[in-house]
């Protein structure tokens, strides 16, 4: 019995291993994290929802940031990608979501954006809410970007990118990203 019992802990562990290391660190930190003293503190916002599991409609508009001009959320939150994804299939569910908010439902640009790349949507694998794409890229927001215009998600484990609002190179900065 006891044999069992530690048998079961020991998938249960590596299955939420296994979840979290797709979505980055089980922490959410970047990879070139600013100083302590600098670091984000973490978000209890979420990503923009609306009524009824995501099927209403969000506005997406655009921010100036350090790394260009970016997708941004209603609340002018940066929006991230992950390479894992494809354009019909999310695949950070679970605790990943926690740490990278899906935004959820149907992407429209809000008044006076331009937003040159396709929109739409996919259904969540888990739990059915339809979530926004942009130019083929699930959207997300990250929880330790606490302010508008913040881009602390970029090159989260080398997974994680700003949606950019067209596809030039992203200018280098002095932490080598």
């Amino acid at each position: 019995m006891k044999k069992r019992m530690l048998l079961a802990q020991g998938i249960g562990i590596g299955a939420a291993l296994m979840v979290l290391s797709a979505c980055g660190n089980d922490n959410g930190d970047t990879q070139d994290a600013p100083p302590a003293g600098a670091a984000p503190q973490a978000s209890t916002a979420q990503a923009s929802t609306t009524p009824a599991g995501g099927s209403g409609a969000v506005q997406l508009g655009t921010q100036e940031t350090a790394l260009g001009t970016v997708v941004a959320d209603p609340a002018g939150y940066t929006l991230y990608w992950f390479t894992e994804d494809t354009p019909e299939a999310s695949a950070c569910v679970g605790q990943c979501a926690t740490v990278w908010p899906p935004t959820l439902g149907a992407p429209e640009a809000g008044s006076d954006v331009d937003l040159p790349g396709a929109l739409g949507t996919l259904i969540r694998p888990d739990d059915g809410a339809r979530q926004a794409v942009y130019d083929g890229h699930p959207l997300y927001r990250f929880a330790k970007d606490t302010a508008p215009g913040q881009t602390n998600g970029e090159g989260v484990k080398g997974q994680w990118h700003v949606v950019r609002v067209s596809p030039e190179p992203i200018p280098p900065t002095a932490s080598g990203h």
